[in-house]
């Protein structure tokens, strides 16, 4: 992390520049919305266009993750809403993901922007990420 909150993620454990997978970045230090740059692993110059972008508000879980700088849509994450026969329990949301884009890579994501958001949790989600059994694992972090 730094000072733009900048994740890397890897393949398995490795920490090699080789494996890694994918960055993410916020475009600005101080935001009071969620704004948050993903780019893969094969960008090399910093001024290089997102390849996916988070947009929205994390504190009201309703955000929207976007293919690059465009408004195609690939999930949307969205508030819980209460019925007669479902309480709604505090902090719980639902992942909308659009066909052909692959559920782990948005899981993660989701676990990043959760930690970036989450001072008391950023420690454990980013130790549970580099773990093996990355699925299972992120989603107990974020749904516990």
């Amino acid at each position: 992390m730094s000072e733009h909150d900048r994740w890397n993620v890897f393949r398995g454990d490795s920490k090699s520049k080789s494996d890694m997978v994918f960055t993410t970045k916020t475009p600005h230090v101080i935001q009071s919305k969620t704004n948050v740059h993903v780019f893969l692993a094969n960008k090399t110059n910093s001024k290089d266009v997102c390849d996916f972008k988070i947009k929205g508000s994390w504190s009201k879980r309703n955000c929207t993750i976007y293919m690059g700088d465009t408004s195609t849509t690939i999930a949307q994450v969205n508030k819980m809403q209460s019925s007669e026969n479902i309480k709604l329990i505090k902090d719980k949301f639902m992942v909308t993901i659009y066909p052909n884009v692959d559920y782990a890579f948005v899981v993660t994501l989701i676990a990043i922007v959760e930690a970036m958001k989450s001072s008391n949790t950023k420690g454990e989600v980013a130790a549970e990420v580099t773990g093996s059994g990355v699925a299972e694992v992120i989603i107990g972090a974020i749904f516990s």
